[in-house]
């Protein structure tokens, strides 16, 4: 049976990054279809130490109805159940960012303090293939490089203060239609989510509006071929990541003829990488190019950075240097 099939399949992917049924376990739990699968397929699979973790983010009018939904689905299956509530817009307008960016924040931080608390973890999330297809087109389209284009892994870190999250994703190579199937064949019983067809969120349009379209465009099915190419660059972000790695620890200062001599894929993944150790806030392609440009021998030989820090090229190195609060900044040199 395919219900029987996935469980095994989500275990041996959890079994491959050395998580077992034994393992103490966060799981994100909506109430949606997806999270309440992943949450049958868990205990269909014999995982025995998972606590459900809901935030409800106070944005629809029935997101109390779905809190108390999933406290009782956890109930009736025996699952320690934690349930919090937080003003995602409020959070939005207090951190200057979307409610969306707002809402996956107060959820990682949620989780990390459940987690620090319950000495655990390790957060299992409920994405499959065909939210692995959104998020590719979503960062294509925005302009990611190859490792924004990878999408999601199955493993990840995540740091929050003090806190260290293992993020797991076990349902990436499992799609929709097969949640469905399943589903229905066992009568899994869900909340439906509202805001799922809510044209006003990002990832809605490019589900119900672009995937079809493209679909259309190519008179055949996309979803596969568009998963299949994360994959592709997925295998290849990591080996340029292992090559970049290879080259040894980051200097303070970077050598210009050093960097030079590198192909541009390492040179951008060294220079990502060294400005995301100064902690650079707002890394993207744009600036890390800009910083890249102190390579050749045009001037200027500085660039500003966010948070008001600098980068410079002097003497045939490459450093950064703190906002100027009386540091003793020298004059540029080429």
């Amino acid at each position: 049976m395919l219900f029987q099939k996935l469980a095994r399949l989500v275990r041996d992917h959890l079994a491959e990054v050395g998580v077992h049924t034994d393992t103490a376990l966060l799981l994100a739990c909506s109430g949606g279809r997806d999270s309440v699968f992943l949450t049958e397929l868990l205990r269909e699979a014999g995982f025995s130490a998972l606590t459900l973790v809901h935030l409800d983010h106070g944005l629809r009018a029935d997101s109390a109805a779905d809190a108390a939904w999933v406290q009782h689905f956890g109930a009736a299956r025996n699952l320690k159940t934690i349930v919090e509530r937080i003003d995602v817009r409020e959070f939005a307008e207090k951190n200057n960012c979307g409610v969306e960016e707002a809402g996956r924040q107060a959820r990682y931080t949620f989780f990390a303090r459940v987690g620090e608390t319950l000495n655990c973890a390790r957060v299992l999330l409920a994405h499959h293939a065909d939210d692995q297809v959104e998020t590719f087109l979503f960062r294509l389209l925005r302009g990611a490089g190859a490792n924004g284009l990878r999408a999601m892994t199955m493993r990840s870190e995540r740091r929050e203060n003090d806190f260290t999250l293992e993020v797991l994703r076990p349902m990436l190579h499992i799609w929709h239609e097969e949640i469905d199937r399943c589903v229905a064949a066992v009568g899994i019983e869900f909340r439906e989510d509202s805001s799922n067809t809510d044209s006003q969120w990002t990832r809605n349009r490019i589900r119900h509006e672009l995937i079809p379209f493209l679909a259309q465009v190519m008179q055949r099915p996309v979803s596969k071929q568009l998963a299949h190419a994360t994959e592709l660059l997925r295998a290849e972000a990591e080996f340029v990541e292992a090559a970049e790695l290879a080259l040894g620890p980051l200097p303070e200062q970077l050598g210009v003829e050093a960097m030079r001599a590198l192909p541009l894929a390492l040179q951008r993944r060294r220079m990502f990488r060294w400005l995301s150790e100064r902690g650079i806030p707002e890394l993207s392609f744009d600036l890390v190019d800009a910083a890249l440009s102190l390579l050749t021998k045009r001037q200027p030989a500085k660039h500003n950075l966010p948070g008001g820090s600098h980068i410079r090229r002097r003497n045939g190195v490459i450093f950064c240097e703190p906002p100027p609060l009386g540091c003793g900044i020298q004059k540029d040199a080429s």
